[in-house]
């Protein structure tokens, strides 16, 4: 029975989650889950541990977190659901460097590293088609550029998340020297993005959900009372189809990404820019159900395990 460690956030009680959903799926296709909290990974005596416990069935959102005793991460499938604390995030990815080769990680760390980033992705253009995009920790070059050139731009950190600090500006924004200051910080410590702003997305932006290198299912979310479209923000959901011509080409980014370690993936398209893919826990899954009442964690649990078994590794 293959083992299987799905690594979250740790809370006071589950949610529901794609870590509750996937869990439950793995354990009726005869795997044996384990939850696994990885701000507790550490290296003890050479081996790379954390704070765990099996996965029981009778489990469901808002039951209390079981106890967790250490375990050691020898499993057969190391599946990704959260980073925890962003600040060790790079002791975290090491020790997850450090696992047994035979064990396979959920999306590669090379996708969590490099497709994550809203970098790679803008440099890419002839595989990933994004708005132009630029990146820099100097405000003034950022400023410069904004000011060099009409139209609207996206201001954001490369690594957000949630739509946090994510600003709608343009060359003649009263605010613009102080919104690019404060994110590149008052050392130029940090690095801010520009992005060319995408009208088209005051229509909407699709979250496609893509495993195995085929697309899974999709929604729509609008933005509400200002420029963003994430849920957090308070984007409006609605269901969607994707066009013919948006399959096509969402079934052509999940294989490019498939071909790059990433399982799982949520695309966020505004037709025909990919504005991000999200590897790390994308949501989508309990938003499709609700307006939907269709649950793809079947779908997804066996697109990511039939796909993981052809994986040969060195």
């Amino acid at each position: 029975m293959a083992r299987i460690a799905l690594l979250i956030h740790e809370t006071p009680t589950l949610e529901d989650s794609n870590c509750l959903r996937f869990a439950r799926e793995l354990d009726k296709s005869g795997y044996s889950p384990d939850i696994l909290f990885i701000d507790s990974l550490r290296l003890l005596a050479g081996r790379v541990t954390a704070n765990a416990f099996s996965w029981r069935s009778h489990l469901k959102p808002g039951s209390p977190m079981p106890r967790s005793a250490e375990c050691e991460i020898d499993h057969d499938v190391i599946w990704i659901l959260g980073l925890g604390n962003r600040e060790n995030f790079l002791d975290k990815y090491q020790l997850l460097y450090a696992l047994p080769e035979r064990c396979k990680i959920v999306n590669s760390l090379d996708a969590i590293m490099h497709l994550n980033s809203k970098y790679y992705l803008a440099s890419q253009g002839d595989q990933f088609p994004s708005p132009e995009t630029y990146a820099s920790n100097s405000a003034e070059e950022l400023i410069g550029i904004v000011k060099a050139n009409e139209g609207k731009w996206i201001v954001k950190p490369p690594a957000g998340s949630l739509g946090r600090d994510v600003y709608l500006t343009h060359d003649r924004d009263s605010q613009l020297t102080m919104i690019i200051k404060k994110l590149c910080g008052t050392d130029s410590s940090r690095y801010a993005m520009l992005q060319r702003y995408v009208p088209e997305i005051e229509q909407g932006e699709k979250r496609v959900l893509v495993a195995g290198g085929r697309v899974i299912g999709q929604y729509l979310r609008r933005p509400w009372g200002d420029h963003r479209t994430n849920i957090t923000a308070g984007a409006k959901t609605e269901p969607c189809d994707l066009s013919e011509a948006e399959h096509g080409y969402c079934t052509k980014l999940a294989e490019q990404i498939l071909s790059k370690g990433a399982w799982f993936a949520g695309l966020d398209l505004v037709y025909p820019w990919l504005i991000e893919v999200n590897v790390i826990n994308p949501g989508g899954i309990t938003t499709i159900d609700r307006l939907t009442g269709c649950d793809l964690s079947q779908k997804v649990v066996e697109a990511v395990m039939t796909t993981l078994d052809q994986v040969r590794l060195p």
